[in-house]
């Protein structure tokens, strides 16, 4: 049974992590942070490589930095990025190759982690958002910001803080629209 519970409260977690965008101008401790990376250092990875590599921006004029390469515009309900408490780049190299094959082993490598950090942020009552695009469409400068080695590359951001409104559950279609048994079409 206290499997069943630990699933139940995973289940739950994982139904109150969303993307949070607003978040208040209450610091978050280093030792907090030390602690969801380790959570996030605990995902599966192929071949167990750990690719994974985190720079994490505190210092405000780091921030603004970032938000002025990646072209960060405030819009409602959404905090600016040179006022969030923390941004994490999540990086890493690719020790796999550029064949699909290795393409597929490397993301498999990168987004449990991601995944993992998201979740132990929204257990510790954080809140966070998911951006990918505006990494790549800015890396180069934001490689040379960051100071990222060379095959270094940066597969997210993610702004986190502590979030200005409750978090409550998101919404998702219900199993029965998305799984089959056997083949594809067939009713769940």
């Amino acid at each position: 049974m206290a499997e069943i519970a630990s699933l139940d409260a995973l289940a739950g977690l994982m139904a109150r992590q969303r993307a949070v965008r607003e978040f208040t101008n209450d610091p978050v401790d280093d030792g907090l942070i030390e602690r969801l990376l380790e959570a996030a250092t605990r995902a599966p990875s192929a071949k167990n490589e750990q690719v994974l590599r985190f720079v994490v921006v505190k210092r405000p004029e780091t921030k603004q930095q970032v938000a002025a390469i990646v072209g960060e515009t405030p819009g409602p309900g959404r905090t600016p990025w040179d006022e969030v408490p923390v941004l994490v780049f999540v990086c890493a190299a690719n020790p796999f190759g550029e064949t699909a094959t290795g393409a597929a082993a490397q993301a498999g490598s990168v987004y449990p982690g991601i995944q993992n950090l998201l979740l132990a942020a929204r257990s510790a009552g954080l809140g966070t958002v998911l951006t990918t695009s505006r990494a790549k469409i800015k890396e180069a400068e934001l490689r040379a910001l960051l100071n990222l080695p060379q095959g270094t590359d940066i597969y997210a951001i993610i702004p986190m803080g502590w979030p200005v409104a409750k978090i409550g559950k998101n919404r998702r279609r219900p199993v029965a629209e998305v799984a089959y048994r056997e083949r594809f079409g067939d009713a769940w």
